[in-house]
């Protein structure tokens, strides 16, 4: 894994607990960036972040249950049920 990545988990497990503190740890990755030597590797953090940010929006996508998909399951329990009694 390189750097960049695991600076980005650092920051979104950060924010995930504490979204309201979100400023405060730029701030903090900023000065830690600079003392480090690493601001370079900033593009790279973001869009590192953005990937984490739209894996987590993507996994609660599909978890939601659209109402055919429901319909689908119901009329799946209901067969099920038919075709024991039978």
């Amino acid at each position: 894994m390189n750097t960049a990545l695991y600076y980005a988990r650092a920051l979104f497990a950060l924010i995930e607990k504490k979204p309201k503190d979100g400023a405060t740890y730029l701030h903090n990755l900023d000065a830690t960036l600079k003392k480090r030597g690493h601001q370079k590797l900033l593009p790279k953090i973001f869009n590192e972040y953005r990937k984490l940010v739209d894996h987590k929006e993507r996994v609660e996508s599909q978890k939601a249950e659209t109402p055919q998909q429901e319909r689908t399951r119901h009329l799946l329990e209901l067969y099920r049920t038919l075709t024991k009694t039978v």
